[in-house]
């Protein structure tokens, strides 16, 4: 069998188990869009940075939606690894970056139905526009989900069971939702919270997220500030080129981390 082959099985079974357990389908799907809908909505008749500011909080719970997928593939490769699926799997001809792949994929399918929703609650119900540039847009999805993603591989090693899987995961979800800029903006934090705030690795993805969405230069904004100005293509991309590189940096520590902590077998063996 190809890689392709063991990366599709992989896929398939990671889809079902999720959408066969409750609380992987509230915490991974359900969860950002509902709150979306409870924040966002009594902000319709306000602007922030020129823009809707219903519609730049649901695209900063498009981000949030990284971060729940990072939750739930915790847990699940977690509980792979307790149950020795893992350990099996290693012995096995299936080259062990296909055992992932498949598990990550469907992820990134689960995130992507939640950007279609929540993009269709900020364009259809909020007025939002259609994104300026939906190749930064989708630069910033897919550069955003593998840190995340990447991340969940390295903190499962330091996970001693699939019960504690929610407390290394919860704190977190809770860092990134209150302060990487999900529903409010930076600048309304403390200023002794700021840099670290912008430090986080979910701030650079949703402040691109918003800059290729709306056109203007996020980061700096702030509830009682002036609009933003209006940037074209290039001007997008000079702007968000920080960020970016941020989101790298994030990466590449991930992939650091995990080479290091990721363990094939249950921490008590």
């Amino acid at each position: 069998m190809s890689w392709l082959s063991y990366s599709r099985g992989q896929f398939l079974l990671s889809w079902r188990v999720f959408w066969r357990n409750r609380r992987s389908t509230f915490i991974g799907f359900a969860l950002p869009v509902l709150l979306n809908l409870v924040v966002a909505a009594p902000l319709r008749d306000r602007q922030i940075g020129g823009v809707n500011a219903a519609g730049y909080t649901t695209v900063g719970f498009i981000g949030l939606a990284l971060v729940t997928s990072f939750v739930n593939l915790l847990g699940g490769v977690v509980a792979r690894r307790d149950d020795l699926v893992l350990k099996r799997l290693r012995g096995t001809e299936v080259p062990p970056t296909a055992v992932f792949a498949g598990q990550i994929a469907a992820g990134g399918a689960v995130v992507l139905l939640q950007v279609a929703v929540l993009g269709g609650v900020a364009v259809g119900w909020f007025g939002a526009p259609l994104p300026a540039d939906p190749l930064l847009l989708v630069l910033a999805l897919v550069g955003g989900y593998l840190v995340f993603a990447v991340l969940a591989l390295a903190l499962s090693g330091l996970t001693p069971g699939s019960e504690s899987a929610p407390l290394v995961a919860m704190p977190v979800l809770l860092l990134c939702m209150f302060g990487a800029g999900v529903f409010m903006p930076l600048a309304s934090l403390p200023g002794w919270l700021r840099a670290p705030a912008h430090a986080l690795p979910l701030a650079p993805v949703v402040q691109t997220l918003r800059t290729a969405w709306f056109g203007r230069d996020f980061g700096g904004e702030s509830w009682d500030g002036h609009a933003l100005p209006a940037l074209d293509l290039l001007h997008g991309w000079q702007a968000a080129g920080p960020a970016l590189l941020l989101i790298a940096a994030w990466a590449a520590a991930a992939v650091v981390l995990t080479r290091r902590l990721f363990r094939w077998e249950p921490r008590h063996n």
